[in-house]
C-alpha cells in the first residue's frame, strides 16, 4: 500500500540530517528518509484548513489513543492517571532524572548508549558511572549485571536506560530485565527507560516495558514517543507512565519550571500523534518488512569487505563493525569523505569520548541510519565499498 522506494532529492531549509556538503549522502541522524503515513499528513492538512491555531491541549480521545496502541502492540495495560503527555523523551528523561536526584549523586550509564543519556547523567551536578555493556566480539550485546550491582552497591541512585538498546539494536528479553530488577529492587534504585523505538521490532523478538517486570512498576519511568515510528521528530511530542502520584507531580513541576505544561504539546503534534496511533497500523507493519530487508540488504553488500555488519533486532539503525581497519579519528573522517557519506562515528556513544569534536583515538564501530530507499542505501555502501579498496 505505501511507497517506500521513493527517493526524495528536496528537503526543507534547516533539515539536520541532511545538513551536510552537497553530494554526501547522510546515514546519521535518526530521521528516516520516508514520508510519514499519509494519514498523518491528510489529518495535519485537514487540521490547518480549520486556520484556528490557538493553545490546544490533550483530550481524552488523545490520552486513549495512547493506551489503546500500547495494549494491541506490545500487550501493555497503561492506567489514565499513570500517563502524562510531554514536550518529548529527553526533555522527560532530564525531569526525571532531576526529581530523582540532588547534585553528587551517582547516575549509571551503559555505553555504547544513545549519547544525550550520557550527557544527560552528568549535567546539573549528577556524577556518571560508566558501566559498559558486554560484547560477545560477534555484535551481540548483553547486560553487564555484576557491574550494575557494582554501581548501585557504591551509592548510584539511577540507571539511565534504553529499551530497545541504541546504538546496538538489542530488544531485551524478559528473563534480562527480570534479572535487572532484581537488582533494582535491591538497591531500591531506579531507571529511566527510554523506549522511543519500542515499536520498530523485528520478526522473533518482543519488547517488554520495564515496568511491567514484577516489582518494577514503582521504580521504572518509562517515556516513548511515536517520533521514531512514525517519522516526525520535527513534533516534540512524547509520553512518560509514572505509577507513583508524588513522582509524576515532581516531573510535571520540573517540566513546568522549564515552560513545558503537561499535556499540552503542540496542537499540530497532538493531531499527528493520535492519527498515528489510530491510523497507522499498517504503515508500520509494512515499514517494518521494508526495513528488515534494507538489514539483510547491506549485510549482504557488506560480505567480504573488513567491516562486520550485525543484524539488529530493533530500531532503524545499525552498529557496524570497523576495528579491522584500525583508523583513528582523522582516518575514519577522511575515508568518509572520500566515500561521500555521513554516519556516525562510534566514539559519539561512549561516556569519555562522546562529544562530537576533540576526540582522537581510535574508532572501532560507526553507526549507519538504514530508514532510507534502497537506492539510497545501494548508493552510499557502493560508495563505501569504493572508498576501502
Amino acid at each position: 500500500m505505501y511507497d517506500f522506494d521513493k527517493v526524495y532529492t528536496k528537503r526543507e531549509p534547516g533539515n539536520c540530517k541532511w545538513d551536510v556538503e552537497k553530494g554526501c549522502i547522510a546515514l546519521s541522524v535518526a530521521d528516516m528518509d520516508f514520508a510519514s503515513p499519509p494519514e498523518v499528513t491528510k489529518a495535519l492538512l485537514d487540521r490547518v484548513a480549520t486556520g484556528l491555531y490557538g493553545y490546544e491541549m490533550m483530550t481524552e480521545r488523545d490520552y486513549q489513543a495512547i493506551i489503546d496502541w500500547r495494549f494491541k502492540r506490545h500487550g501493555e495495560v497503561i492506567k489514565r492517571e499513570h500517563l502524562m503527555a510531554t514536550p518529548g523523551v529527553l526533555n522527560t528523561m532530564r525531569a526525571a532524572l532531576y526529581a530523582l536526584t540532588k547534585e553528587g549523586d551517582k547516575v549509571i550509564v551503559m555505553p555504547p548508549l544513545h549519547t544525550p543519556s550520557i550527557t544527560s547523567a552528568s549535567m546539573r551536578g549528577r556524577v556518571c558511572v560508566e558501566v559498559l555493556m558486554n560484547d560477545d566480539g560477534n555484535g551481540y550485546y548483553t547486560l553487564n549485571y555484576e557491574g550494575i550491582e557494582q554501581a548501585f552497591k557504591d551509592g548510584a541512585k539511577v540507571l539511565m536506560f534504553c529499551s530497545p538498546s541504541n546504538p546496538s539494536g538489542r530488544v531485551w528479553t524478559k528473563e534480562e530485565l527480570e534479572k535487572l530488577a532484581q537488582i533494582v529492587i535491591k538497591y531500591n534504585g531506579y531507571v529511566i527507560a527510554d523506549e522511543i523505538h519500542a515499536d520498530i521490532v523485528y520478526k522473533g523478538h518482543k519488547f517488554i516495558s520495564l515496568r511491567l517486570i514484577e516489582g518494577m512498576e514503582d521504580r521504572a519511568i518509562c517515556v516513548f514517543s511515536p517520533s521514531k515510528s512514525f517519522n516526525f521528530g520535527g513534533f516534540h511530542i512524547g509520553s512518560v507512565v509514572v505509577k507513583d502520584d508524588n513522582l509524576r507531580k515532581r516531573i510535571k513541576d520540573i517540566l513546568y519550571e522549564t515552560g513545558n505544561v503537561c499535556g499540552r504539546p503542540t496542537a499540530m503534534s497532538i493531531c499527528a500523534q493520535t492519527a498515528a496511533y489510530t491510523q497507522g497500523g499498517a504503515w508500520l507493519d509494512e515499514l517494518l518488512e521494508y526495513l528488515q530487508a534494507n538489514i539483510d540488504f547491506v549485510c549482504e553488500e557488506l560480505k567480504g569487505t573488513p567491516l562486520k555488519a550485525y543484524k539488529p533486532e530493533s530500531t532503524i539503525l545499525m552498529w557496524i563493525d570497523c576495528s579491522a581497519l584500525n583508523l583513528t579519528t582523522e582516518k575514519y573522517n577522511e575515508l568518509m569523505k572520500k566515500a561521500g557519506i555521513m554516519p556516525d562515528p562510534g566514539h559519539y556513544y561512549w561516556m569519555d569520548n562522546h562529544k562530537i569534536d576533540g576526540y582522537t583515538g581510535l574508532q572501532d564501530h560507526f553507526r549507519i541510519n538504514i530508514g532510507a530507499p534502497r537506492a539510497t542505501l545501494k548508493e552510499a555502501l557502493d560508495r563505501l565499498k569504493k572508498a576501502l579498496l
